[in-house]
């Protein structure tokens, strides 16, 4: 979703002031709005401030615990008809994007294929894994014949050989590039390796980048030359990177998974001989590529995938004197271990990440530990420190504003913060305040980003059924089966399985014979 513009940003501003001033005038504070309308101080604050719009529910109550005689809900209702037309707009801006994008990406393929017959033919991804995916050992490297053999390996074998063992082949491969790079001409290199750098740096999933025949030809020299790495080719590899990241927001894992691997394959080749000043930074983009692995390893439910790439992520950061990236790393590596069951090791790692979050400028990364904190805490059973850590989370949002634009938490927002809350208040068997975190994750959810929303939609279904409303909870889990329909999230499919197991009490009921039809109808197969 593209930014606000000026306009719709000036009108959210006026009715937080007007809110604000209705407030004060009425001797009023934040916190009794807050329990008057069930929000949380924070979100009073960020409504005031013009950062949230809340729902009309919330604008409603407002105005008659602040009798302002209907003007805050004339003004709310002005600011939503402006915001659903951007919204409108801004989709059907994307969309024709997007079809760009793909024409495009049809026309760079077009002007760099090989019509030449005397070229080397490349297989395609399924062919060559099919020769190398018996013999993984440590023989594997002679099975590649020729250099578009390497190639298509690069763009195509990390998508089903994850983790250290891919990574391990990839060390053999490049062993193997460097015995027969010499063999060839500089021509047939730069020939080969300019169709090498079309293939790996362009991607369906990515829009908008420069792969015009001098940026290849760039990218060609360093793949030759690992050496002639520059400050162009890591913005780059950075500027996919980024992409990946926003495509996942609204996409899903699934859209750009294989992209964001084969871009760390070729960044860890890259850093075999890059210069050393240029290191510390390519490190850092190699750092964030691993982290980002292993956020869709876990969404796909691979915890152990997802727990190798957070390790890799945190060596790197390391490495680079990046304490953003290994405040980060740490923060994912401790939700990947608490999701396993490990609560105190859990709880370690999140206190490591809090340790060093309290010396950087970056308020969403301490929003981020706190909460691996009290998800681990969670996990542990401990009720008390777990809504401690959210309780800092939450205070810490009050500084979204001032983070960083490249904070490794960019995504981190109050509604998810709400849901995650709610994931853990489930796990402690309270589903009243359980669904209470839900539900106002969900008023100020953005929608486009699906798998989010969908998740947050779920433990509101959850807390529903732990407190044995079953109707409405087999209602909401319907909802959420939709919305996971969209992206096929492994572990979101997952978890809508489990919720359906716990109702198998109700089995035979109308409610749950009709959320049965829904699963169905969402591909989501009960008891699969």
């Amino acid at each position: 979703m593209s930014l606000e513009p000026p306009e719709l940003a000036t009108l959210k501003r006026g009715l937080g002031r007007q809110l604000a001033a209705l407030r004060e005038a009425a001797e009023i504070g934040q916190q009794q709005v807050a329990r008057r309308t069930g929000y949380s101080r924070s979100s009073v604050a960020h409504a005031e401030a013009g950062r949230q719009l809340l729902t009309r529910d919330f604008w409603q109550t407002a105005d008659e615990l602040l009798k302002a005689d209907g003007a805050l809900l004339a003004n709310y209702e002005q600011v939503r008809t402006a915001k659903q037309e951007h919204e409108r707009q801004s989709r059907e801006t994307e969309l024709a994007e997007a079809y760009a994008a793909a024409r495009a990406l049809r026309a760079t393929a077009a002007r760099h294929s090989f019509n030449d017959a005397s070229r080397p033919i490349v297989p395609n991804g399924h062919e060559l894994m099919a020769g190398i995916a018996s013999p993984v050992g440590i023989e594997l490297a002679e099975g590649f014949a020729t250099p578009s053999d390497y190639l298509t390996f690069l763009s195509s074998a990390a998508r089903v050989v994850p983790g250290e063992q891919g990574d391990r082949i990839y060390d053999q491969l490049t062993r193997f590039l460097r015995q027969w790079a010499d063999t060839m001409n500089r021509r047939e290199l730069l020939q080969l390796f300019g169709w090498a750098a079309t293939a790996i740096a362009v991607s369906p999933a990515m829009s908008g980048l420069d792969t015009e025949e001098q940026e290849q030809e760039r990218l060609a020299q360093a793949i030759i030359s690992p050496s002639r790495v520059d400050t162009r080719v890591i913005d780059h590899l950075a500027t996919i990177l980024r992409d990946c990241k926003a495509q996942d927001d609204v996409l899903g894992p699934r859209a750009v998974l294989h992209t964001v691997l084969s871009q760390r394959q070729l960044a860890r080749y890259l850093l075999t001989e890059c210069p050393a000043p240029l290191r510390p930074r390519l490190l850092a983009v190699y750092s964030g590529m691993s982290s980002s692995a292993g956020d869709y390893f876990f969404d796909l439910n691979d915890l152990e995938s997802a727990r190798y790439y957070y390790g890799q992520a945190r060596a790197a950061a390391h490495e680079a004197g990046n304490t953003e990236l290994s405040i980060y790393a740490l923060c994912s590596m401790s939700y990947a271990t608490s999701s396993q069951g490990k609560a105190h090791a859990g709880i370690d790692l999140a206190a490591a990440a809090q340790s060093l979050a309290s010396k950087t400028d970056d308020p969403l990364l301490r929003v981020c530990a706190a909460e691996r904190a009290g998800t681990a805490y969670a996990v542990d059973g401990q009720y008390k420190p777990c809504l401690t850590e959210f309780n800092k989370a939450q205070e810490g949002m009050l500084s979204a504003k001032d983070a960083p634009a490249d904070s490794p938490a960019y995504y981190y927002h109050e509604g998810l913060l709400a849901s995650h809350q709610s994931e853990c208040l489930l796990l402690l068997e309270k589903p009243k305040e359980a669904a209470v975190s839900a539900s106002t994750g969900l008023t100020v959810f953005n929608k486009s980003y699906v798998d989010g929303y969908a998740l947050c939609t779920l433990h509101l279904g959850n807390a529903y059924l732990q407190a044995g409303e079953i109707d409405e909870a087999a209602w909401v889990i319907g909802n959420a089966a939709n919305l996971a329909a969209q992206n096929r999230q492994a572990r979101l499919v997952k978890e809508l399985r489990t919720s359906r197991a716990w109702m198998q009490p109700w089995q035979g009921t109308r409610a749950i014979r009709e959320l049965d039809e829904r699963l169905a109808g969402c591909g989501v197969e009960v008891g699969a």
